[in-house]
């Protein structure tokens, strides 16, 4: 518990720093070691939250830790690219989201056993880090719209100055988009290699959204490569898909686990 509201602080402050810094007129980022330290403190306090979740027959993989542990992959790897390139700005965005799923975690922790057998857990980390980079595809896909709007409509202000250039945006964008897209579609493999009736009554749902949301992310990988698609067609076709696939997922975990149990 209190490592769990140690990281919520530490995301918290490094988040504030975060804002201090983009929407303030300084050139220089005076607390980038400072922010450096917290999220580094916040990511091996969350971690060590997740030695609860397993069991000898699997993982213990309910709506909140799933949702806590989702969170925090996603947070490491914007941690881990923000070293090498100019993806800081999306933790305004990604830091909180992390927090907020740990303090979900703690206020409506898991209640019914849901235990993921060791025989299906490649396909669970599949889908896992293809829905972790997809989260950062969707971020990167609302700081591009907000910066499309502040360009066209000539309002550049501290924040918008200081984001990296469009163009530059939208290679990041799509660089998270496809790797994701390529993991997606191996998770949907191994779903139907590992899962031996992946179209029972508690998955069919599941399983047709995230084939309707692979189809998305298909066409837009395809459609960028071929014919250079950009803009805000790929901005709202990558959250529409990216919210078909939180729809499959979360969605019904939560009625299963929550509403129905």
């Amino acid at each position: 518990m209190l490592l769990s509201y140690f990281a919520i602080i530490s995301y918290s402050l490094a988040t504030a720093l975060l804002m201090r810094f983009y929407t303030k007129d300084d050139i220089q980022h005076r607390h980038q070691k400072s922010i450096f330290l917290l999220l580094s403190f916040a990511i091996i306090a969350h971690a060590l939250t997740f030695t609860n979740f397993w069991a000898a027959s699997g993982v213990f993989f309910g709506l909140a830790n799933s949702a806590s542990f989702v969170a925090w992959l996603v947070a490491v790897l914007l941690f881990l690219s923000s070293i090498s390139k100019p993806v800081h700005a999306l933790g305004i965005l990604v830091y909180p989201l992390a927090a907020s799923s740990l303090l979900f975690s703690v206020l409506f922790p898991d209640t019914a056993g849901k235990i993921i057998p060791l025989s299906i857990a490649s396909h669970v980390f599949l889908s896992i880090t293809a829905y972790a980079l997809l989260a950062l595809a969707v971020c990167q896909s609302v700081l591009l719209k907000i910066q499309e709007r502040h360009l066209h409509a000539k309002k550049i202000n501290g924040f918008i100055s200081k984001l990296p250039p469009l163009q530059t945006m939208e290679a990041l964008l799509f660089q998270s988009l496809r790797i994701g897209f390529y993991l997606l579609t191996l998770s949907l493999l191994t779903g139907f290699v590992f899962i031996e009736d992946i179209f029972a009554q508690h998955l069919i749902h599941k399983t047709t959204l995230s084939i309707i949301a692979w189809v998305i992310f298909a066409t837009l990988v395809f459609g960028r490569k071929a014919f250079g698609w950009r803009g805000k067609q790929a901005i709202t076709a990558t959250q529409i898909g990216f919210g078909i696939l939180v729809l499959a997922y979360y969605g019904s975990k939560f009625v299963l686990e929550r509403l129905l149990n």
